[in-house]
């Protein structure tokens, strides 16, 4: 690979980043992908929905007999840290979403720059928002609903897999568990049933579930049900008759949200009362999948389970094979001063302007 391209990936990333796309915020970013996209193929191949742009440009009866092959990454991000740098320096670029996932969307636009020259296939580029918030507010369900898209017979999401391929994702399940006490005056608290106590045999068994080894095939995922927030309502000096937790759940390809759910239920018991609050599909696992499989051989690819939620889950549920595949350090998500290895914008690039190839 040319050190210009290095560099242009690099740059390509950080501009991204400069560009301040928390979910629900992402309309600038839209615009700028846009502008890129039309530059690059035309007005005529480039589409918008909301703050999502699809880019189509090759003609639908180009190339009869190829696959039509979509290259996916979203635009948002979560909120960033107070205290993350924006630069390019040994060999990292260092901005909000480096890695999730405007790395990604960097070697799309360099390789939608080059769309002339991918020999193999009729590719579209998917670029959409919402991702990094509540299911029903992601912008691929309204692009995939939309009509627009042609018949897509494979999609590469290019969420990070340090350099690996991730077939597969984790389903999620988000509720609000909610633990009944009785309201007192903190001076007296034996007049009152403290709710935060009541609240302990429960964290205790959320605790105590660990982790779950579900085996797909050769890949291993591990369930796991976390509690991630806990609030009261009351003023500092009431014993609180409430105390509401968030509880994740996170279920393996092969489980469902309404199993998950049961589950869940059973775990929580007569402790507290369970209200579902988001949910999302696991996505099924295509390894071996006959576009990709001699591809993963040759480029000596390591294939890891996603551990996480990515939106595989949504192009399985239409029934269009897809896989994790793209730029970035896995353990930099969402982490503070986030940074992405200018080595894996290189090498998601190349692997896939040589899988274009083949």
């Amino acid at each position: 690979m040319t050190e210009s391209i290095r560099d242009e990936l690099a740059q390509l990333t950080l501009a991204l980043c400069n560009i301040p796309s928390q979910t629900c915020h992402e309309a600038e970013i839209a615009t700028w992908i846009q502008h890129r996209c039309v530059a690059a193929a035309g007005a005529q191949a480039v589409r918008r929905i909301g703050h999502s742009v699809i880019c189509e440009p090759f003609a639908r009866d180009a190339r009869p007999g190829e696959p039509t092959v979509a290259l996916v990454g979203h635009s948002d991000t979560v909120k960033c840290a107070d205290h993350q740098d924006y630069a390019i320096r040994d060999g990292r670029v260092y901005g909000c979403g480096a890695s999730d996932m405007k790395g990604g969307v960097a070697v799309m636009l360099s390789l939608l720059d080059r769309w002339r020259t991918l020999e193999r296939a009729r590719p579209v580029w998917i670029f959409y928002d919402g991702e990094e918030g509540p299911a029903e507010g992601n912008g691929l369900g309204p692009v995939l609903e939309s009509g627009i898209l042609p018949p897509i017979d494979f999609a590469f999401i290019l969420e990070p897999t340090d350099r690996g391929l991730q077939p597969g994702c984790m389903g999620l399940l988000h509720a609000a568990v909610t633990i009944h006490g009785t309201r007192a005056h903190s001076a007296r608290p034996w007049q009152g049933e403290n709710a935060l106590y009541k609240s302990i045999p429960l964290l205790q068994r959320l605790r105590d579930f660990g982790r779950r080894e579900v085996r797909v095939g050769d890949l291993v995922f591990f369930e796991v049900i976390v509690a991630t927030q806990a609030a009261t309502f009351n003023s500092r000096n009431v014993v609180p008759d409430v105390v509401e937790l968030n509880v994740n759940f996170r279920f393996a390809p092969g489980n469902t949200a309404e199993r998950a759910e049961a589950e869940l239920r059973a775990l929580v018991g007569r402790d507290g009362d369970v209200r579902i609050t988001d949910t999302a599909p696991a996505g099924d696992v295509h390894a071996d999948h006959p576009l990709i499989v001699d591809w993963c051989r040759a480029e000596g690819l390591k294939v890891l389970p996603k551990q996480a939620w990515t939106d595989v889950a949504r192009f399985t549920t239409h029934g269009i094979p897809a896989v994790n595949f793209g730029p970035g350090e896995t353990g930099q998500a969402h982490q503070a001063n986030e940074w992405a290895s200018i080595d894996s914008l290189e090498h998601c690039y190349g692997a896939l302007r040589r899988w274009f190839a083949r």
